[in-house]
């Protein structure tokens, strides 16, 4: 009992300072690597006002439940949650980053996360590699530009990303 309490409390003190670290690198990485970036001229307000079942809507869904707001220059990492089906808990956001390299979306910032990711939480190491393979198998979707699909259904992006026929409502026979 006392080591399952131990183990916790270690996970818990790994996971802050992984947190710690992001809080500290992510101005310093939108002030040197994402200059070039032209910030949404979408809000959550205007988000909420897509249709249903659409990016745009279920970005804003997905912002309201986790309560943030759009970081201007890193629209597409939220929207990567939202296709991607990943939570905002640590290991969640270091598997989407295994997601994203094996994706072929490289930079700094993944490359740098996931060894992090490896060195702070190896017994993830499965899940990590296995996210690595998840998303070099998907349709590569780096250079996508969100913004100019949030009218898009949510699902159908989905099936396209996992290469999955899409079906808007079931066959009626």
């Amino acid at each position: 009992m006392k080591t399952t309490l131990f183990l916790n409390r270690l996970f818990t003190l790994r996971e802050k300072l992984l947190i710690q670290l992001v809080e500290i690198t992510k101005p310093i990485y939108g002030r040197f690597f994402q200059k070039s970036k032209i910030p949404w001229k979408v809000n959550l307000k205007i988000l909420k006002k897509f249709p249903p079942k659409t990016l745009g809507n279920d970005l804003a869904l997905f912002l309201e439940k986790e309560g943030l707001s759009l970081m201007p220059k890193f629209e597409s990492h939220d929207v990567y949650h939202v296709l991607l089906k990943y939570k905002t808990t640590v290991v969640d956001e270091a598997r989407m980053q295994f997601f994203l390299m094996g994706n072929r979306k490289y930079s700094l910032y993944i490359i740098g996360t996931n060894v992090i990711a490896v060195l702070f939480l190896p017994e993830h190491i499965k899940a990590f590699i296995k996210e690595f393979w998840r998303g070099r198998k998907a349709l590569p979707i780096a250079q996508w530009n969100f913004e100019h699909l949030l009218n898009e259904p949510t699902k159908a992006l989905q099936n396209l990303i996992f290469k999955r026929p899409y079906q808007d409502k079931p066959f009626a026979f």
